[in-house]
């Protein structure tokens, strides 16, 4: 299941980047923009064993469609996430919603323990996927996401994702970018089997892009 929040610029921009290049090897179940909620959340995260979540998050919470609240500790449904896979695009879950998945039986959990930080292009806001600029520090992300699709163990996609920042870093010259690359690094990280993986998907590269979105206000990328 992919859950994608697209209530403001930061969600848009990169749930975008996912509806380019991850959505389209998923299956069936995906909660975008007004679907995105608690009641369908809970009715779907029993199937399959991949959640794969863009939003808005704290230590404890992780939410979707306008900060509508998707996983509290303490307030889901064990059958909600036993024997998942769980990746969060999210500010600060990783330091205390992830270890209490794993402790309530999901498999694997990737996520950040402090907010996650980009920089965005607004002349690309109808078509975040296209933004040169933001796609520096997503681009990390896209890549660590397929790997986990292709069927990948949970310590590869993350040290793939490293990797991605490593690379970038690298080859930026931008002080600001060059700390926001840095410090979205240094917060990742992978909790429970390190071995865990899910099914491989097939490998589906759409030829057109989704048709443009529509977001009126502007600002960094933050969650």
């Amino acid at each position: 299941m992919i859950c994608l929040a697209d209530s403001d610029f930061s969600t848009k921009c990169m749930s975008g980047f996912l509806l380019r290049h991850v959505v389209p090897r998923s299956a069936p179940f995906q909660l975008i923009g007004p679907l995105d909620r608690r009641l369908p959340f809970s009715r779907f995260a029993r199937f399959g064993d991949v959640i794969v979540g863009v939003g808005h998050g704290e230590e404890d919470i992780f939410s979707g469609q306008q900060e509508e609240i998707l996983l509290e500790v303490g307030e889901y449904n064990k059958d909600e996430v036993n024997g998942k896979f769980i990746k969060l695009v999210s500010c600060q879950t990783g330091e205390k919603l992830g270890p209490n998945l794993i402790r309530n039986g999901a498999l694997a959990f990737q996520g950040y323990t402090e907010d996650y930080l980009w920089v965005a292009d607004a002349d690309y806001i109808a078509t975040p996927w296209d933004d040169p600029i933001a796609g520096k520090f997503i681009r990390p992300v896209i890549d660590a996401l397929n790997a986990l699709f292709n069927g990948e163990m949970n310590v590869v996609v993350y040290n793939i994702e490293i990797s991605g920042y490593e690379h970038n870093l690298a080859q930026e010259e931008d002080v600001l970018s060059k700390s926001f690359l840095r410090w979205n690094k240094d917060h990742l990280v992978y909790l429970g089997d390190p071995n865990a993986r899910i099914r491989p998907r097939p490998k589906i590269s759409l030829p057109i892009p989704p048709p443009p979105l529509f977001m009126p206000s502007l600002g960094p990328g933050k969650f």
